[in-house]
C-alpha cells in the first residue's frame, strides 16, 4: 500500500534523525497520528499494526487508552 510505505519512510527518517533512539514524546506523537489514521479509515488494522511495530513501546501508552477507551 502506497500510504503505508510513505508513512514507514517518514517514521524511519524520524528514527534516523534521533540517531536510532526515537524519544518517547515523538513515539507518542507518531502513535497518536497513526491511531487517527486508523480511526478515520485511512489505514486498516494490519497496516496500523505494521507501522506501530517500528515505534518503541510506551509504558502506560495514552494513545492506546484513548483509542480503545477507558473502562
Amino acid at each position: 500500500m502506497q500510504i503505508t510505505d510513505e508513512l514507514l519512510s517518514r517514521i524511519r527518517q524520524d528514527i534516523d534523525f534521533f540517531g536510532g533512539n526515537l524519544p518517547e514524546r515523538n513515539a507518542i506523537a507518531w502513535r497518536g497520528y497513526l491511531a487517527g489514521l486508523l480511526e478515520w479509515g485511512v489505514l486498516d488494522v494490519a497496516a496500523h499494526d505494521q507501522l506501530v511495530a517500528f515505534l518503541p513501546e510506551i509504558a502506560d501508552d495514552p494513545v492506546r487508552d484513548i483509542l480503545l477507551g477507558r473502562e
